[in-house]
């Protein structure tokens, strides 16, 4: 149930939540440092946003902003995160493989940078985020804040596109080596 998932998270009804995360790296500092820029004008466009910013276990939450912003959250970790971006109503991220599909199995609209010179995000994550049909790639060197900004207005609360995960394939690769046996 969303909407529970959310009170219980401590959203409320009207709110727009936009979950930023770039993992637990001190990698994804500029990724953060630009969506926060970009803050502001999102917000002027979508008056219910409120965004919280994970910086993670190396950036000191602290050195992102100069001064609070009413609706923006910076935290150093948030426990149990998945469940976090399961009721968002959007999350900005990172490539990675992991935060990416958990965002795809719940059904849930995202925007995502991979590194540039990753291999793995650039091609194999993508690739498969491209079956799916799920989130919306961009380039961290062409996007300033005002593109991030008119991006988040674009998919906040998109229904997730694309085909939904088949969460079945353990039971299946269990009968299919059980037959062998």
């Amino acid at each position: 149930d969303g909407q529970a998932l959310r009170a219980e998270l401590g959203y409320h009804k009207g709110e727009q939540i936009c979950i930023v995360t770039v993992g637990g790296s001190g990698v994804g500092r500029s990724l953060l440092e630009r969506v926060i820029a970009a803050f502001p004008e999102a917000k002027r466009r979508l008056p219910a946003l409120r965004m919280i910013v994970v910086a993670g276990p190396r950036i000191d939450p602290a050195s992102l902003v100069a001064k609070p912003q009413a609706g923006l959250e910076l935290r150093p970790y948030v426990d149990r995160l998945y469940r976090h971006l399961a009721a968002c109503d959007l999350a900005v991220v990172q490539g990675g493989l992991t935060t990416t599909m958990e965002l795809c199995a719940s059904r849930r609209p995202f925007i995502y940078f991979p590194l540039r010179h990753h291999f793995e995000q650039n091609f194999h994550v993508r690739h498969r985020l491209e079956r799916f049909g799920a989130g919306r790639c961009m380039d961290f060197a062409a996007a300033g804040a005002s593109e991030i900004a008119a991006a988040i207005v674009e998919e906040i609360g998109r229904p997730a596109a694309g085909k939904a995960i088949d969460a079945g394939g353990a039971a299946r690769a269990a009968e299919e080596i059980a037959a062998l046996l």
